[in-house]
């Protein structure tokens, strides 16, 4: 398990999370997530405290392997969220898999409390949509798509927010993580 740096001591409303899930190849050849970090046990995430660091009335959006979806429930009850749904990013290359060849990933979005999704200038509620289409660069990189649904959907400037197991530093986010100079903006 890798080493778990201190939470911060101040409460979010918007947390972004994408956890080293544990990750195990089939293949004779070591070359996913065990290849690229340290990887952690399902139990271990949900011992995080990110109770404590959730604001009374929060988002989540965890991201989660096709393979570990049960695992991402687990982890959202753990937190102290309540699943809504799912989005999908269905990448333009295929990647590893057994069966069969993984191409998609998901966020699972979750509240806690009563966060409202964010209203524009002309009274409109801001929504995302459940599945985009984006390209895939290094591994383990998140596209900039899936933050801009986060920052349509629940950001407004009153709500902090942070990013965990960050591999980046973005301005105006919370940034933790042992990776967070990992890729640049």
């Amino acid at each position: 398990m890798p080493e778990v740096l201190p939470f911060p001591s101040e409460k979010f409303h918007v947390i972004y999370a994408d956890p080293p899930w544990f990750e195990q190849g089939g293949g004779k050849i070591v070359r996913g997530a065990q290849d690229k970090y340290p990887l952690m046990k399902t139990e271990d995430i949900c011992a995080l405290p990110v109770k404590d660091i959730a604001a009374d009335n929060a988002h989540l959006y965890l991201w989660v392997t096709n393979n570990h979806l049960p695992d991402g429930l687990r982890v959202i009850e753990a937190w102290g969220f309540r699943y809504i749904t799912m989005i999908t990013w269905f990448k333009d290359k295929v990647g590893l898999g057994q069966y069969f060849r993984g191409q998609t990933e998901h966020v699972m979005f979750a509240v806690k409390g009563m966060l409202p999704y964010k209203i524009d200038e002309n009274g409109k509620r801001c929504q995302g949509a459940t599945g985009f289409y984006d390209t895939r660069t290094e591994h383990s990189r998140k596209p900039e798509t899936m933050r801009g649904m986060i920052e349509r959907v629940s950001v407004t400037p009153d709500r902090k927010k942070i990013e965990l197991f960050a591999r980046t530093q973005t301005a105006g986010w919370f940034s933790w993580g042992n990776e967070t100079d990992k890729f640049t903006q």
